[in-house]
């Protein structure tokens, strides 16, 4: 595959999705469903709070990750009890980037916090906030950009709903968890997201033809067109302890960052450089304990 010369590189947003990603791995490790953000301060691209999913331990449906991450915002900024504006004023300049898509209800929050703009992985077919099933948001709010890092966010999932854990909830829609090894759900239907021009500006007009025009059935945004990659070129030790409080991801365990993060690798599926997902990557997608890999 030839690349133009003038590209749009997404590496910044790659590597800022690769630390919600491994939030959301440390969900997973915890009992909960491996859905988890991180929220940034653009300006900066300093860490401001992470959320993951803890439904499950909170027995509390509302729980979400994008709700754990504003919390802490709210407290550490002193912004509780604060106006609307004062609150919109400091969120104009915060990305969040979260594994799938918001659902209706943290869509709708994001907007009112005045979230300057949003990065999601893969859709959330049951409850897409962002545009799958509606448009919360809607065309005058925040951009939502999604596709980053989606065949990382499914795997998660798959991991989850595969596994020996009582606590996993029964999927609705695909009640066996026979889901080992089988291909990838076609790539997001961008016009349901994103404008035309939104889309050039956030992913470059190179991607145009191969993502947004046909709904693409087998590839995958990559950080450079033409170029593939694997979590590993992401994700350092270093870069997941600029998380603030990172150590709380590990209730009752050893910090234990570079064993987490060649275990994703083995976990996590390589995407080649025409942007196809290699399945056979996958070398943990088992039914297993979760506690037996810790």
């Amino acid at each position: 595959m030839t690349v133009p010369v003038n590209v749009t590189c997404l590496e910044k947003h790659f590597q800022n999705m690769a630390l919600a990603v491994f939030v959301a791995f440390r969900a997973l490790q915890n009992g909960e469903t491996p859905v988890a953000c991180v929220f940034v301060h653009e300006p900066s691209q300093s860490i401001l709070s992470y959320g993951c999913n803890d439904t499950n331990r909170s027995l509390n449906g509302t729980r979400h990750a994008e709700f754990l991450g504003i919390d802490k915002i709210l407290a550490q900024k002193k912004l509780l009890g604060a106006s609307r504006s004062t609150i919109a004023s400091f969120f104009r300049d915060v990305v969040l980037y979260v594994t799938i898509e918001p659902c209706v209800m943290c869509a709708s929050a994001l907007q009112h916090v005045g979230i300057g703009k949003v990065y999601f992985g893969a859709a959330n077919d049951r409850f897409g906030g962002n545009g799958t099933v509606i448009k919360a948001q809607g065309d005058n709010s925040y951009r939502s950009i999604g596709g980053i890092l989606r065949p990382e966010a499914i795997s998660l999932l798959r991991n989850f709903y595969i596994q020996e854990n009582d606590s996993a909830p029964v999927p609705k829609v695909k009640k066996n968890k026979d889901i080992e090894g089988k291909e990838f759900p076609e790539n997001l239907d961008f016009p349901l997201y994103i404008t035309q021009s939104d889309f050039v500006a956030e992913l470059g007009e190179e991607r145009l033809a191969q993502f947004y025009y046909k709904r693409n059935q087998h590839d995958e945004i990559t950080p450079r067109p033409g170029k593939g990659y694997t979590f590993g070129d992401l994700l350092t030790e270093e870069s997941v302890k600029r998380i603030p409080d990172y150590q709380q991801l590990y209730p009752g365990s050893a910090c234990d960052i570079n064993k987490d993060l060649e275990c994703l690798q083995c976990m996590l599926p390589k995407v080649n450089a025409s942007g196809a997902v290699d399945l056979e990557q996958t070398l943990e997608v088992k039914k297993r304990k979760l506690h037996e890999s810790a």
